[in-house]
């Protein structure tokens, strides 16, 4: 059975271009990667003709930076990344081969020998900054390779059933600690290796007390709570990000479920205040009695139908705010200013894949002041970069789609990717009319919700699908649920290249086509054969890459 508290990476692969400053960013600093292949053959440099190196964001561990660098004729390379954190754990890789190294602001090198690339337990030589410490990483992660007792999470998760937090994260902990404890033994680590993986390990055990609180709807006593997120930490890994992305699901878990009354909801002056700067068609003498709202920061128990009729003008805008705000008065009560600090940049680093640009704009700018520490600031700020960067191809896309005609078939509005839409017609007809678009080809069709992360996951996973097979002979179709803003997906789509027909339905065409699909879950894969027969209801969905390329295949 699989383990409902083992994290699972999803990396999604950036290339992290530095784009112009934004009005709130800071400099930050950047580690400069250089290095060489050694006796490069031309068929390695063939197989393999560039070198990738990553990084991690504290806010979203779910997404890997990825800055790659081609070979040059020599075998050198050299690439630079921007580094928040006075150390920050990167990733190195080549081919089928890859290493963590500890980064700091400077110059690293990696040297590999193309003679002996696959048959050296240890195929790295570093130089520059954290040389030693990397060098001796290296040999660490090959000694843990053929440890025999590494931590298995199938069996944590059966050996921590009926225990209290503290005896769980104490058994976790142990079981993550041995491999290292073992290499000690052996090898005399430096210090800092020893606070690089000893934090690693700690991280590693708290991620699972997190998975396993947010799983069964538990609490975690405060003081082993606060124990899990060491204070001044200035090592960001991605056992750090995955721990502290977890923490922020099980706070925001918790501090939603309490019970709403006067203490723990956003203040008078605050909604009023929130109101005046976003509400929607405003007139003069509501803003007078706003203002006069929150100079006092009270209000009668009769005057909560006004401030319910303005938030009405604009439920998504002001419903995201007053849930931040209110989520951000109850954290206050229950943690440190630090950790408070964190639950806002991660709730806001949340928010900015699911919302239109100009909502993601008006976040950014309401909540990114409010953030005190400057390597949240500045995470925040890649993450919104990310987010905008292609903000004029995306305006334009979706100008596009606005001056099309109501009924719309196969409108391409950026490359590869082609809207069907009629808001008045049957959805189990428009799904056939794409179909049949598509007749001789093997189509994969994917019913999913874009305000999901898993949901947007899957999205992304299934271009994976349609790379691995020939546009003559398959087709991608998405399935999007409607859901509030009808701008969501197609930005989704032109942001991440989503290539694909995109059949934009409402809630009542959807429900239509799902009666066709028959699917068993809210999000599900239907593959169809060449003839626009249905050949497999509920088939692996993109994410099992291997078991969906198997259906497929049967059917070509």
């Amino acid at each position: 059975m699989k383990n409902p508290y083992q994290h699972c990476f999803y990396l999604l692969l950036f290339a992290c271009s530095l784009l112009p400053t934004l009005s709130h960013a800071q400099a930050v600093d950047s580690v400069i990667v250089t290095g060489r292949v050694r006796n490069l053959s031309a068929r390695l440099y063939r197989e393999a003709p560039m070198v990738l190196v990553s990084r991690n964001n504290i806010l979203q561990a779910n997404r890997e930076f990825v800055r790659p660098s081609p070979l040059n004729a020599d075998g050198t390379f050299r690439v630079s990344l921007p580094i928040i954190y006075a150390q920050e754990e990167m990733y190195f890789n080549y081919g089928r081969i890859s290493t963590a190294f500890l980064a700091s602001p400077g110059t690293l090198t990696i040297e590999l020998n193309a003679d002996s690339l696959f048959t050296a337990a240890v195929p790295f030589r570093f130089g520059g900054v954290n040389a030693q410490i990397n060098q001796q990483f290296a040999r660490y992660k090959a000694f843990e390779a053929v440890y025999p007792n590494k931590p298995d999470g199938k069996k944590l998760s059966a050996g921590t059933g009926g225990l209290g937090d503290d005896a769980v994260y104490r058994l976790v902990s142990s079981a993550y600690k041995a491999p290292f404890q073992a290499f000690s033994a052996k090898e005399k680590p430096f210090p800092l290796l020893t606070k690089w993986i000893g934090y690693t390990n700690r991280y590693n055990a708290a991620t699972f007390v997190y998975e396993k609180a947010a799983y069964e709807n538990q609490d975690i006593s405060k003081t082993l709570d606060d124990s899990l997120r060491p204070a001044n930490d200035q090592l960001l890994t991605a056992a750090r990000a995955s721990a502290m992305n977890r923490f922020g699901t099980y706070a925001t878990q918790r501090l939603s479920a309490q019970a709403v009354n006067r203490a723990n909801s956003i203040t008078v002056r605050a909604l009023a205040v929130l109101l005046e700067r976003y509400g929607k068609n405003i007139t003069a003498e509501e803003r007078l009695r706003l203002h006069e709202y929150a100079t006092a920061n009270s209000a009668r128990q009769a005057d909560l139908r006004f401030f319910d009729g303005l938030v009405k003008r604009s439920p998504d805008t002001l419903q995201r705010l007053v849930n931040y705000e209110t989520l951000i008065q109850r954290a206050i009560r229950q943690y440190d200013s630090t950790t408070v600090d964190y639950l806002a940049a991660y709730w806001l680093g949340t928010s900015l894949p699911t919302v239109t640009l100009d909502f993601a704009e008006l976040l950014y700018d309401y909540a990114r002041p409010q953030l005190k520490s400057q390597d949240l600031a500045e995470s925040i700020d890649e993450l919104y970069r990310l987010e905008v960067k292609d903000s004029t191809r995306i305006k334009a896309a979706m100008q596009t789609l606005r001056k099309a005609p109501t009924r719309t078939t196969n409108l391409e509005i950026s490359s590869g990717i082609f809207i069907t839409k009629d808001d008045f017609g049957n959805g189990a007809n428009l799904l056939d009319q794409v179909i049949n678009a598509n007749r001789g080809k093997m189509i994969y069709a994917l019913v999913f919700s874009p305000s999901d992360e898993a949901g947007r996951q899957a999205a992304l996973d299934a271009q994976r699908l349609r790379n691995a097979y020939s546009a003559r002979d398959f087709a991608l179709i998405y399935l999007p649920m409607a859901g509030a803003d009808k701008s969501l997906w197609p930005e989704i789509a032109i942001r991440y290249n989503l290539a694909g027909d995109h059949l934009l339905l409402t809630d009542s065409q959807l429900f239509d086509a799902i009666e066709r699909l028959r699917p068993n879950d809210d999000m599900s894969a239907t593959v169809i054969n060449r003839v626009g027969k249905i050949s497999r209801r509920n088939a692996p969905l993109p994410g099992d890459f291997e078991e969906a390329r198997k259906i497929i295949d049967k059917n070509l």
